[in-house]
């Protein structure tokens, strides 16, 4: 049961989103291009039959990288080898850091969070307020492009459901592991500059590290667990991290 303290904050919170133009929109429209558009054009490109230009083939006997090994004649290994994965992450991975930008730098910078001293909450309260609106906001909405995507994973034969389910943990841990780390740098930073600056070095050497792993790991769904479970165990690291400095003091700096 979520307290009534926590509940009046998550009101105030979603009142300031919705106000925010831009916050709305990003979160939004880059989950549509990263969930849906692209991948959605890839999945229709790969399964029309159409073959593959003389300048995409792989030349026979070139060495590929394990994690693309089985993908031989057959397109629509590339998918589940590594785009669809990779697509999954980074749209996990964008929209929690974005939306926390808003409701909690925004906030600092506009001092509008020191009036939530004289409130009688704790800081405990607060931030769970954000989280869960943040967790609220961007689950809700990539989730939902998942659908569509897994719709068309099975409908056009890509995958398997268990596949599909792998996909599925791989964007919660995903959205759990930027969730947490967007709390760290929220709290960390003092304006958007600062903050995009944290979130840029922390989360691009990430899909860099996320490129390596698919490629490198072979397997299918496994492979998808396996990242998935590095995903859980940073989100949980950030979490612990970030819970050893929040007291208003650091809310108000």
């Amino acid at each position: 049961m979520i307290a009534r303290e926590v509940r009046i904050l998550m009101a105030k919170e979603w009142r300031h989103l919705l106000r925010s133009r831009g916050a709305m929109l990003t979160a939004l429209l880059l989950p549509m291009l990263l969930l849906l558009i692209i991948p959605g054009l890839q999945m229709l490109a790969f399964t029309a039959g159409v073959p593959m230009s003389s300048n995409t083939e792989f030349p026979p006997g070139a060495p590929l990288p394990p994690g693309l090994a089985e993908i031989g004649d057959d397109p629509k290994a590339m998918l589940r080898a590594l785009l669809l994965p990779l697509f999954m992450a980074l749209g996990g991975l964008m929209v929690p850091s974005i939306t926390a930008n808003y409701t909690m730098i925004a906030e600092r910078e506009n001092r509008t969070i020191e009036l939530l001293v004289a409130l009688p909450v704790r800081v405990g309260q607060i931030l769970l307020a954000k989280l869960l609106v943040i967790v609220l906001l961007a689950g809700g909405v990539t989730l939902t492009l998942f659908l569509i995507d897994a719709a068309l994973i099975l409908a056009l034969g890509i995958a398997s459901i268990g596949y599909v389910l792998g996909l599925l943990l791989l964007l919660l841990c995903a959205l759990a592991y930027s969730t947490a780390s967007a709390l760290l740098i929220s709290l960390l930073a003092r304006d958007f500059r600062t903050a995009n600056n944290l979130s840029g070095a922390l989360f691009v050497p990430t899909i860099f590290l996320c490129v390596g792993f698919l490629l490198l790991l072979p397997g299918g769904t496994l492979k998808l667990l396996l990242l998935a479970a590095v995903f859980a165990v940073a989100a949980l690291i950030a979490t612990l991290v970030a819970l050893r400095v929040v007291t208003f003091e650091r809310l108000l700096r």
